[in-house]
């Protein structure tokens, strides 16, 4: 029985070596890159989970109070590399009134939250 089972097996890998093509020496294909709309869905939960308690109004029963900071709609619309860079450095050093977030994301979870606010 276990002569069967083992011949079984070497049939089978046989048969699936043939369907594989051979790819000697070659790496296989990088990764799609995830497209800039992908990137900023995913900026978008980031700065809800980290950015949205102060930059966007609390709703308290019937009335709407502003956030206790900025709002960020048009902060990185159409910014000059100049501006792009202020802002991260603000983000990542933070203020007196604002906590910094230089360790709270890692480069692509950053670039992600800036991807997102490039769309407000």
């Amino acid at each position: 029985m276990r002569i069967v089972t083992w011949r079984l097996a070497l049939a089978l890998t046989a048969t699936a070596a043939a369907l594989v093509p051979a790819t000697a020496g070659s790496s296989p294909p990088p990764p799609a890159q995830a497209s800039s709309a992908d990137a900023a869905k995913r900026g978008e939960a980031w700065f809800y989970q980290r950015c949205s308690l102060c930059h966007m109004g609390r709703i308290v029963k019937d009335d709407v109070h502003d956030p206790m900071g900025p709002r960020l709609a048009g902060v990185l619309k159409n910014a000059t590399p100049e501006r792009e860079k202020a802002v991260r450095t603000h983000i990542q050093r933070g203020s007196p009134r604002m906590p910094g977030f230089q360790y709270s994301f890692s480069p692509a979870e950053f670039e992600e939250l800036i991807a997102y606010m490039k769309t407000l």
